[in-house]
């Protein structure tokens, strides 16, 4: 049977009180008699997140609260104090607020020939055929047509990535749509390389096409054409600047940047679009959380790949699994995790309503007390009316 806390404390961790902060506090809960701190997530989450739900990469330790370092430091005085730990995961979705999540930017860059478009829960075949095989968007504060205009829509490069920029948020240019900006900027800077890389980008195999042979030559040849253009930028000061005067041409012109925002694996919408034409399952009406296919076992496998290694280390001895029932298959999930550390307690988020009662099939030690709490507070205020 797994080790069963026999008190809690729990602690929300960001950038104001991280990991530091609760290795502090440690001593004080040891002397309250608490045996297991409970963590809220705490793998890397979207910059500035002051809750950790936001996750945008599972291979590594939030920065913003001490990294790897600040969570050995945790982890030694729990040690020290004889304590346990108990761990916040969030298997249900993934935040795609930018660059920070490199599966998500690349599934906007590739489209469904990316090797993630799998791993999130997206429709590339939606009933608006005009919608086929690209994700919609909805992050615009007012109509398309009416930011092309205006000019709140350009493109950027940082380096050799070029990205779309839609006010203060950034979207990868498709590789093939490269050669509109290499064409635009051969005819500003007569230049072999530039001619080439034109064509030689606008060649690649389209994203909608998916078979395996096709995916590899599309990013097989994408990476050369890339480290080419790339070199082409270093080493030739002249072609960079008819590059970026090819860029500020396309951005002020609306045909031309229409044709290359046309040309993209997304469509950029008004954000009331959500409710309608949302091609991806997102966290309740929060369109910057996409749904991660979970019963992908590949999915499975790199999401869990840190949290089940800290399991078997000893460092956790305890996970609370966020929103199961969001997932397609809640008991595979949970079946697949519990496979996985069968010795861990493991307490799922699942809120019972009336006379609901936990599914004996879902292999658990119970659930995170939402229905316990709902019936304290009912017995408060019954006794607080009797005393009046």
């Amino acid at each position: 049977m797994p080790h069963e806390p026999s008190s809690t404390y729990r602690v929300q961790l960001n950038s104001k009180f991280d990991f530091d902060a609760a290795t502090h506090l440690i001593p004080y809960l040891k002397e309250l008699g608490i045996d297991h701190l409970y963590c809220s997530p705490y793998l890397q989450a979207a910059a500035g997140s002051m809750h950790g739900y936001d996750v945008v990469n599972h291979s590594r330790v939030n920065e913003e609260l001490g990294g790897a370092l600040g969570l050995d430091r945790l982890t030694q005085e729990l040690e020290t104090n004889g304590m346990g730990q108990m761990l916040d995961i969030v298997p249900n979705h993934m935040a795609i607020t930018g660059r920070e999540n490199p599966w998500w930017w690349d599934v906007l860059e590739n489209g469904p020939s990316s090797p993630y478009a799998a791993f999130f829960d997206v429709d590339w075949e939606p009933p608006e055929r005009r919608l086929h095989n690209m994700v919609l968007m909805p992050v615009l504060e007012d109509q398309y047509g009416a930011l092309l205009s205006t000019g709140k829509l350009s493109i950027v490069r940082e380096g050799d990535s070029f990205m779309v920029k839609v006010g203060d948020r950034l979207f990868p240019l498709g590789p093939r749509s490269l050669r509109f900006v290499l064409l635009a900027a051969g005819q500003i800077y007569q230049n072999d390389r530039i001619s080439y890389l034109a064509d030689a980008f606008g060649e690649l195999p389209s994203a909608a096409s998916t078979d395996r042979a096709t995916i590899v030559r599309r990013h097989r040849d994408r990476k050369i054409f890339s480290m080419i253009l790339h070199r082409l930028l270093e080493e030739d000061p002249g072609a960079a600047s008819a590059i970026d005067k090819a860029l500020s041409q396309i951005s002020s012109d609306r045909s031309q940047l229409h044709e290359v925002l046309e040309a993209q694996n997304y469509r950029l919408a008004p954000w009331r679009m959500a409710a309608r034409d949302l091609g991806y399952r997102r966290f309740f009406d929060i369109t910057t959380l996409v749904g991660l296919r979970m019963e992908n076992v590949q999915v499975f496998d790199l999401t869990h790949q840190l949290i089940l290694k800290w399991v078997s280390e000893g460092r956790l001895t305890g996970l609370r699994v966020d929103h199961p029932d969001g997932l397609r298959d809640p008991f595979g999930y949970l079946q697949r995790l519990r496979n996985a550390c069968p010795k861990a307690w493991i307490v799922a988020e699942k809120i019972l309503c009336g006379g609901e009662r936990l599914r004996h099939s879902w292999p658990v030690d119970g659930t995170t007390g939402y229905d316990f709490m709902n019936r304290s507070a009912a017995c408060w205020w019954i006794l607080r009316a009797r005393s009046r």
